[in-house]
Order: C-alpha cells, then sequence, then structure tokens
C-alpha cells in the first residue's frame, strides 16, 4: 500500500468502516456505503472479524452505526454481523478500484489452509487491492465469545497466530507448498490461483500491547493500534522498529495507522452530542482502557476545523493510514458524514 510523495512521505490514506455489524448493517447498506466512498475518494473500505455475535456485544461493541441506532431498533432485534471475508469477496464486485481491508481477521480460531485459500480469492477476485489485517482474537473480558463457540483455547493464541501465519505464507509463496509446524502441518500438495499481489497481500496487525508489537514487527507490513494519541505515536513507532530489528527486519517501512472513531459535524456541540452515547457505553463493549476520555482524546469527533487541526498533529507523529469507524443513526446520517468529511478533512491532505 505504500508509496511515496514527492516529499519523500507516504500518503495520507483514508478508510471507512462499513455497516457490517448492527440494525444498519445490511447489503444495500454495504453496497451504498462502498460505492459512495469510492466516489468520493477514500482509499480503503474496511470490515471487522467476529463469528458469533451477541445481543450484548450488538449494543456495547459499536463500530458500525450508533448506541441511539440500537436502541431506535427494539430489544427483539437480531444482533445482525456480516462475516469478513465473504462480505470483501462481495464488496469486490460492486467497486472499481477502492481497497478492501480487514481490521482485522482473528486467525487463531480459523483454519489457516482453508483462510490463505479464501485471502488469495479475495485478492484475485478484487484485482489485487486486499489488505490482510490480522489479530490474536478479543480478550474474554470483552464479552467476545467466538473462542468458547469453536472450542479454540485463549492460552496459546500467540504462538498459534505465529504459526498459522507461517503456514498462509507458505502456501502464498511456493509453487508445491507443505509446512510442519506445532498446530498446523499439512502435506507437500498444491494452491491455485496464488494473490495477485507478490508475494502476498499487506499484511497489518492490530492492537497495541507488546506482543502484537512484536508480531508485527516480525511479520508485519502495517500497524493499526486503537487509542493511540498523537503524541504517543513517536515512541511507539520506534518500538516497533525495534521489533523489526530483532527479527532481522532492520530498515522496514511500515504503514503507520490508528483505528479511531469519527464523528463530524459543521459545528462542534452537535458532533460531540451526536456521538456522546455511543463513547459512553465503549468501556463495557471494548477493554477497560476504551473510556469516554480515551476515546474522545484519540478521536475525530468535532468540526472540521477542529478534526483538520488534530489530524495534522496525527500526521506529523508519523500516522498515515485511518481506518475510521464514523459514529451514526441512520445510513443517510453517515453518508452525509462521508460526505462532509471528504470536502473539508480528505481535500486539506489531496
Amino acid at each position: 500500500m505504500s508509496r511515496m510523495t514527492a516529499t519523500g512521505q507516504s500518503p495520507v490514506q483514508f478508510g471507512i468502516r462499513l455497516p457490517v455489524a448492527g440494525p444498519l448493517a445490511s447489503p444495500e447498506a454495504i453496497v451504498r456505503v462502498a460505492r459512495e466512498a469510492e466516489r468520493l475518494g477514500y482509499d480503503v473500505v474496511w470490515v471487522n472479524d467476529f463469528i458469533a455475535w451477541t445481543t450484548y456485544q450488538n449494543s456495547t461493541h459499536v463500530s458500525s452505526g450508533s448506541l441511539e441506532a440500537v436502541e431506535n431498533a427494539g430489544p427483539d432485534a437480531e444482533p445482525t454481523y456480516f462475516e469478513s471475508l465473504t462480505t470483501l469477496s462481495y464488496v469486490a464486485g460492486v467497486t472499481k478500484a477502492i481497497k478492501l481491508g480487514i481490521a482485522v481477521l482473528c486467525l487463531p480460531f480459523r483454519n489457516p489452509i482453508i483462510a490463505a485459500k479464501q485471502v488469495a480469492n479475495v485478492d484475485v477476485l478484487s484485482g489485487g487491492r486486499m489488505i490482510l489485517g490480522i489479530g490474536v482474537g478479543a480478550a474474554k473480558s470483552t464479552h467476545n465469545v467466538d473462542f468458547e463457540v469453536l472450542g479454540v483455547s485463549r492460552v496459546d493464541k500467540y504462538d498459534k497466530t505465529k504459526d498459522y501465519l507461517r503456514a498462509m505464507i507458505e502456501i502464498w509463496t511456493n509453487p508445491k507448498p507443505a509446512y510442519e509446524g506445532p498446530f498446523i502441518s499439512f502435506p507437500e500438495t498444491e494452491f491455485a490461483p496464488k494473490p495477485s499481489q507478490r508475494p502476498y497481500p499487506p499484511i497489518w496487525f492490530g492492537g497495541g500491547g507488546d506482543k502484537s508489537v512484536e508480531l508485527c514487527g516480525e511479520f508485519g507490513s502495517g500497524w493499526l493500534p486503537p487509542w493511540v494519541v498523537p503524541d504517543e505515536y513517536p515512541g511507539r513507532i520506534a518500538r516497533l522498529k525495534e521489533a523489526a530489528a530483532r527479527h532481522g527486519r532492520d530498515g522496514v517501512t511500515f504503514d503507520i495507522g490508528t483505528e479511531v472513531y469519527v464523528c463530524i459535524a459543521k459545528e462542534s456541540s452537535a458532533a460531540t452530542a451526536s456521538a456522546a452515547k455511543t463513547v459512553g457505553v465503549l468501556p463495557e463493549g471494548f477493554n477497560a482502557d476504551a473510556t469516554a476520555a480515551a476515546v474522545e482524546a484519540a478521536g475525530l469527533i468535532g468540526s472540521p476545523e477542529e478534526i483538520v487541526d488534530k489530524l495534522g498533529r496525527y500526521v506529523e507523529a508519523g500516522v498515515r493510514c485511518y481506518e475510521m469507524k464514523f459514529i451514526y443513526h441512520t445510513v443517510d446520517d453517515y453518508v452525509e458524514q462521508m460526505q462532509l468529511f471528504a470536502e473539508s478533512v480528505i481535500s486539506t491532505h489531496r
């Protein structure tokens, strides 16, 4: 994904989360938002990754829509969630050029052989537009139940992620791959098609903890943590580069990103009021560190002028890629915010 401007810096990349979860999620909404993002000049459309999705998660882990949208749907509304890879395959067919990203594929509870095949397929079907974000899965404290429902242990999820990813890279890069590892093994065989992007799609990692940074240093080309304020990025980027050096990747160029909540309105007070309920419930659905103060400190919530100012501080700190989770009460509201953001914020970086 990285390319250089005339100044030698990577350009700023703006991506948006598709409406894949909650009462506003639907095939029609996904297509509308994806096409509108492409028309407006956004760089990436992103999905996230859960298998099971409970009513409790629907009203606390809000990263598509808003708490108001959940409340308006009523207590009997089904907790809708569209699976990541199949959704991106669908979106590939209704868009032409916009990148397709997962933030992030939870690898420990997926069969890596099947996942490698699916990722390669999406990359080929989309003409090489895939960005593969990888993570180890949400903590049990966030009320995530995927590990328990699928019968997968959480204890070894970091080691399993490394092993699975090595197997996937073998599948993508070797004409006759074979792999022997502690968690997955397969005899020599053949897999085609290989990914369109060579040697394979960009691999990004979510999470800001030491173990996640170490994974990114060993395997990644991009890093996408949440809740990180601009001032913290230089030190964290330095630690990422140190991790890369420990794995013999000294000098690698990373796409540095942030997963950030966004709510924009012409008046700052309107944006803050529109986002307040959703921001307030996030500590229940995410880790305890996702306090309202932390989300607001890291977020892009306010008027266009305020967001341009804060975005400038992120860019100065080294952040070039934005996976933005807009807070919106209807799909029409989402499209209007996307338009205002493109006209008043993205335009300042083009």
